[in-house]
C-alpha cells in the first residue's frame, strides 16, 4: 500500500500515461464484446436434463438447436406461404424443416397460425446470430400476415440484445444524476469529474477484459449488466471516500504529498478492504458452476478489482498533480459544508437507551424479512416473460401459446432405455404402460409415444419387430445392439413453466422406473426439466455460497480490525439488510406480477449486497476506531465517527441508489428485480443500520467492541480529533 502510494506521488504522469494506454486498449476490446457474449446460461450442463438432451441428439439424430418460425395472418395460410417461410429458413442454414403439413399439431384449428420448426447443427452462439438476419428476411418477404422467429436460440439472442440496451440506457440515465450529486457533494467541477473518469475507465477496462475472457470460456450477456451496475456504484463511491478525505487533509494544512499519504493510510485502507470484501462476496457465485452466475461473478469481481486498482493508484496520481486545484471550478451556490465539530452529532447522541433503540431497529428489519419465508423461486427458461412485450421472439411464443399451444413445442421429454436383448414387443408393451402412467400424473395433458403408433399386430409393430423403424417413429424409437431407446413426449396441462409441470418432472423421475422392467433406465429432459435442474442447482448451492461469504468476510474483518465483536456485528447487520430487502422485493413482486422471482435474484442480491454494504461498515467503523485509538472517549468516538461520515455515507448511498434504480428501466425482468432489490438494500443499510442501529448497538456494547486503545497516545483536544491521524485505520 505504501509503495503504491509513493509511486503515485513520485511519478504521477507515468501512472496516468499507463492508465490512458490501458483505457484505450480496454475500449477497443470492449467494442467487440457484444458479438462474443452468449445468451441464456440458465441451465446446468452437468444435470440430468442436459445430459439426456445430448443422448437425444446422438441417438435420435435430432438437431441440437431449433428455431420456430410462427406465421400468423387474418385469413387461412396457404401452402405457398409456409413454403416461402421454410425456404428462407433453409437459406439461413437450417438442416431440417418440419411444417404443419408434416405435423398437423403445428397449425391452429382455423389455419391462420402455423409454426415451422427448423433444426440447426451449428453451435448455439452461431444460431443466435442467425436470428436477426432471418427475422429481417421474413419481414421483407411477401408472406401473408406476420412472421416471428422464436425458440430458445431466438430468446437467448433477444435477451442478449436487450441486456446491451439496458446497460446503455442505465448509464445514460445515471451519469447526469451522478454529476448532480457529486457537484452537490464537492461543490467544484474538477472534484466532480475525477470519480466519473475513474468509473468510466473501470467500466471500459472490465468490458475489454470480458472480450478476452470469452476466448477461454462462454460468458453470458449478464456480464455487461453486472459490470455497469457494480462498476458505477463502487468506482464512484471509492473515489468519493478518497477525495473527501484528501480535501479534509488539505484543509487541515497538510502539503499535497502528505495529504495523499494520510488519505491513503486511512480512507485508502478502508477502501482497500471494502473492495476486497466485494470481490470475495461475489466470488462465491462461482460455486454453482452455471454460466449465468459464473458470468455475473466474473463481471463483478473483475470490475471491483479494476475499480479498486484505479482508485488505489491512478486517483492518487491525479490528486498529486492537482493538489489544491482539486477545488477548481467552484460553484458559488454550492458552498462547502463545514465538517461536523464535537458538538454537531447525530440524533443518536440524544438516545438515552441505545441498546433498546438498536434492538428495535433489528426487530423492524427482522419483521421486514418475514415475507421471504413465502418466497417462490423459478427460472423461466421455457417462457418469454423476461423479454419486453413487443419483442418478436416473445410475440411469436405468445402467438403459439394462444392459438396453437406451446406445450407441444416444449414437452416433458422422457427417454426410456431398455437393456440389450429386450424384444421390441416387450419394449412396446412397457412403453404403453409408461405412457399411461405419465398421462395419469397431475400436470400432464397428453403423451405421444411409439406404442400409440404401433399397436400389437399393426404393420408398424411388425416393422419394429423386424428391426426396421418406420419414418413416423424415428423420433420416438431407436434400436441397435446396445438396446432399445424410446421417447415419451408429454405435453403439460398448465404450460411448460408452471408449478404443476415442474412437479410432473419430479414425479416421473422418482416413480416411472418402478413401472418398468428391471434394467430399464429413465431420464427426463426438455425445457421444463432443464429449468427445474437449474433452480435446484441454485437452491442447493445457497448454503455453501452463504458459508463462503460469511466465513471469508468474517476472517477478513477480523484480520483488519483485530476484533471478533466488530466482524460478528458486521455479519448480523448485513444479514438483516439482505433479509429485509429480499422481503420487501418479495412483496413488491407479488403486487406487480404473478410470476415468481427468478431463482438467481436472491443469491445474487445476497452476494452483491453483502460485499457492497461493507463499504459503509468499513468506512464508518474505521473512522470510529481511528478517533477512539487516537484518545477520544469511546461514546464520543462512536458519535463523532458517525457524524463525520454521515454526509459522505449518505452521498455514497444516494449514488448507489441512483445507479441501481436506473436499472429498473431495464426490459429484462431479472435485471429489474436486481436493481430494485439492491436499491432497497442500500437505503435500509445506510439509513437504518449505519446511522441508527450500528451506533446504538456499539454504545450499548461499550469500549470492548473496539479492542485495546493505542498506548502512549494522549487524548487530544476534541476539535483536533478526526482531521488527520497518521496511524493506519485498520491495524
Amino acid at each position: 500500500m505504501k509503495a503504491i502510494t509513493a509511486l503515485a506521488i513520485r511519478r504521477p504522469r507515468t501512472v496516468l500515461i499507463a492508465w490512458a494506454l490501458l483505457f484505450v486498449v480496454g475500449a477497443l476490446l470492449a467494442l467487440r464484446l457484444d458479438g462474443v457474449l452468449s445468451g441464456g446460461g440458465f441451465t446446468n450442463p452437468r444435470a440430468e436434463a442436459l445430459l439426456a438432451q445430448e443422448t437425444i441428439e446422438e441417438t435420435f439424430d435430432e438437431a441440437p438447436n431449433q428455431l420456430v418460425i410462427v406465421v400468423d395472418a387474418d385469413a387461412p395460410l396457404t401452402p405457398s406461404d409456409v413454403a416461402r417461410a421454410a425456404d428462407l429458413t433453409t437459406d439461413a442454414g437450417a438442416e431440417t424443416i418440419t411444417t404443419p403439413f408434416d405435423q398437423p399439431e403445428l397449425g391452429s384449428d382455423d389455419g391462420r397460425t402455423m409454426a415451422i420448426i427448423a433444426g440447426f447443427t451449428q453451435d448455439s452462439t452461431t444460431v443466435q446470430n442467425i436470428v436477426p438476419k432471418l427475422q429481417a428476411a421474413l419481414d421483407e418477404s411477401d408472406i401473408a400476415g406476420e412472421a416471428f422467429v422464436t425458440g430458445q436460440p431466438a430468446l437467448d439472442y433477444q435477451l442478449n440484445a436487450h441486456s446491451k440496451a439496458d446497460a446503455l440506457r442505465a448509464e445514460i440515465i445515471v451519469f447526469p444524476v451522478l454529476i448532480v450529486v457529486l457537484l452537490f457533494v464537492f461543490g467544484s467541477v474538477v472534484a466532480t469529474l475525477l470519480p466519473l473518469l475513474v468509473a468510466g475507465s473501470a467500466l471500459m477496462i472490465s468490458l475489454g477484459f470480458g472480450t478476452l475472457a470469452t476466448g477461454v470460456t462462454e460468458i453470458s450477456n449478464l456480464y455487461s449488466n453486472i459490470v455497469s451496475m457494480i462498476g458505477l456504484a463502487v468506482a464512484v463511491d471509492y473515489s468519493l471516500f478518497i477525495i473527501k478525505r484528501f480535501r479534509e487533509e488539505l484543509a487541515a494544512g497538510r502539503s499535497t504529498p502528505d495529504a495523499i499519504t494520510a488519505t491513503m493510510s486511512t480512507a485508502g485502507h478502508s477502501v482497500l478492504f471494502s473492495g476486497i470484501a466485494v470481490a470475495l462476496a461475489l466470488s462465491a457465485l462461482f460455486v454453482p458452476r452455471v454460466m449465468a452466475l459464473t458470468s455475473i461473478a466474473l463481471g463483478g469481481v473483475v470490475v471491483s478489482l479494476v475499480a479498486l486498482g484505479v482508485t488505489m493508484l491512478v486517483l492518487p496520481a491525479g490528486l498529486a498533480l492537482l493538489g489544491p486545484r482539486i477545488d477548481a471550478g467552484r460553484i458559488p451556490l454550492l458552498r462547502r459544508r463545514r465538517t461536523p465539530g464535537p458538538g454537531r452529532t447525530i440524533v443518536t447522541s440524544r438516545i438515552r437507551r441505545p441498546g433498546l433503540v438498536g434492538a428495535a431497529g433489528v426487530a423492524v428489519l427482522a419483521l421486514a424479512a418475514i415475507p421471504v419465508f413465502g418466497l417462490s423461486l423459478q427460472s423461466p427458461v421455457a417462457s418469454a416473460t423476461v423479454l419486453p412485450s413487443d419483442d418478436p421472439a416473445r410475440q411469436g411464443l405468445e402467438l403459439l401459446e394462444r392459438n396453437i399451444g406451446q406445450e407441444g413445442l416444449f414437452p416433458v421429454d422422457v427417454i426410456v432405455t431398455f437393456p440389450p436383448g429386450t424384444e421390441p414387443a416387450d419394449a412396446l408393451v412397457a412403453t404403453a404402460t409408461a405412457s399411461s402412467w405419465v398421462a395419469d400424473r397431475a400436470g400432464a395433458d397428453s403423451v405421444l409415444d411409439a406404442a400409440s403408433f404401433a399397436p400389437v399386430g399393426s404393420p408398424a409393430a411388425t416393422a419394429l419387430e423386424a428391426g426396421e423403424t418406420p419414418p413416423q417413429l424415428q423420433r420416438l424409437w431407436h434400436a441397435d445392439d446396445a438396446g432399445i431407446a424410446v421417447r415419451l413426449l408429454a405435453t403439460t396441462a398448465d404450460g411448460p413453466d408452471s408449478v404443476s409441470a415442474h412437479a410432473l418432472v419430479s414425479d416421473i423421475r422418482s416413480g416411472l422406473a418402478d413401472q418398468l422392467p428391471d434394467g430399464a433406465r429413465v431420464a427426463v429432459t426438455g425445457a421444463t426439466a432443464q429449468g427445474l435442474d437449474f433452480d435446484e442447482t441454485i437452491i442447493e448451492s445457497i448454503p455453501l455460497i452463504a458459508a463462503i461469504v460469511l466465513t471469508l468476510t468474517f476472517l477478513m474483518l477480523a484480520f483488519a480490525w483485530r476484533s471478533v465483536i466488530l466482524p460478528a456485528l458486521a455479519l448480523v447487520f448485513n444479514l438483516l439488510v439482505v433479509g429485509a430487502s429480499l422481503g420487501v422485493l418479495t412483496l413488491l413482486q407479488g403486487w406487480m406480477s404473478d410470476d415468481p422471482l427468478n431463482s438467481v435474484t436472491p443469491v445474487l442480491l445476497f452476494a452483491v449486497m453483502f460485499g457492497l454494504s461493507m463499504d459503509y461498515m468499513v468506512i464508518i467503523m474505521s473512522r470510529m476506531r481511528e478517533l477512539y485509538r487516537a484518545g477520544m472517549p469511546f461514546e464520543q468516538s462512536v458519535l463523532q465517527g458517525a457524524a463525520r461520515t454521515r454526509a459522505m455515507i449518505n452521498s455514497a448511498a444516494l449514488i448507489m441508489i441512483a445507479v441501481f434504480l436506473s436499472f429498473t428501466t431495464a426490459q429484462i425482468s431479472i435485471v429489474r428485480e436486481i436493481g430494485i432489490g439492491l436499491a432497497v438494500a442500500v437505503a435500509l443499510d445506510a439509513v437504518v443500520i449505519r446511522m441508527l442501529v450500528m451506533p446504538s448497538i456499539l454504545r450499548a456494547l461499550g469500549p470492548r467492541s473496539f479492542g485495546r486503545r493505542a498506548e502512549s497516545v494522549a487524548p487530544p483536544a476534541a476539535a483536533e480529533v478526526g482531521a488527520s491521524t497518521p496511524a493506519p485505520v485498520l491495524t
